[in-house]
């Protein structure tokens, strides 16, 4: 462990973020037993009463259950818990660098690709009634920045909520959203109608490829617009 000097807040959150890792890597089975107030308080270096804050932040989240005499269990999760895991996740970088952006592009490529493709085999009328919606919401007149980021984020959201997998929402939710903040904060933002309406296009054509293609073409659009802003930065 390396020297710290927070305060105590501060320590509960560093104790939060680790017990957190923790799960995931050591404990990821629903039920597990965690170790003891007094064992991880000796693994972080902290006192029981940062271990204690810690856990009731986690108990109201969900992460985990405190039971009096029989010690910490993990809990199973849950759509809420893995969106809220994966927001703070995404967002420990404000303002990306060239290779994070990469990283997160990457990742919400391929998902959205194949969350599009399956929305153009299943999705129906409602479903494509709700992505028109959005897309028409991107395009009125007076929007300011904030509230064309929330209408393109309602048009990706629709478009993974017609894959009628609710795995593809959990993850593409979060990350969309903080990937579209990421990139309002490096100035690149442009809503891109065409590329946006290609996708609709797909998936009310019913067509598979064309909807993968489309995200496939966003993407690379977005990669290309931030790497220019963010290399720029970079050099300033």
């Amino acid at each position: 462990m390396h020297n710290r000097t927070f305060r105590s807040g501060r320590l509960s959150e560093f104790v939060l973020h680790e017990v957190e890792r923790m799960i995931a890597e050591e404990h990821p089975t629903p039920g597990s037993r965690l170790p003891t107030e007094s064992e991880l308080a000796e693994r972080f270096h902290v006192s029981r009463i940062v271990i204690r804050e810690a856990m009731k932040i986690l108990e109201d989240r969900g992460v985990v259950d405190v039971r009096a005499g029989r010690g910490t269990l993990t809990l199973a999760p849950n759509q809420d818990r893995v969106k809220a895991l994966l927001v703070r996740l995404f967002q420990d970088q404000p303002i990306p660098t060239v290779q994070e952006m990469e990283r997160l592009l990457e990742l919400r490529q391929v998902l959205e690709e194949t969350a599009a493709s399956l929305a153009a085999v299943r999705a129906t009328e409602e479903d494509v009634g709700e992505i028109q919606a959005a897309l028409d919401a991107m395009k009125e007149d007076g929007l300011d920045l904030d509230e064309t980021i929330a209408a393109d984020l309602r048009f990706h959201q629709a478009v993974t909520r017609a894959a009628h997998n609710r795995y593809f929402e959990m993850v593409l939710d979060p990350l969309t959203g903080v990937v579209l903040q990421q990139i309002k904060v490096t100035t690149t933002y442009a809503a891109g109608l065409d590329l946006h309406r290609a996708i609709f296009v797909g998936v009310r054509s019913h067509n598979p490829v064309g909807a993968r293609q489309a995200v496939r073409r966003l993407m690379k659009q977005t990669l290309a617009d931030c790497r220019g802003i963010l290399g720029n930065l970079s050099r300033d």
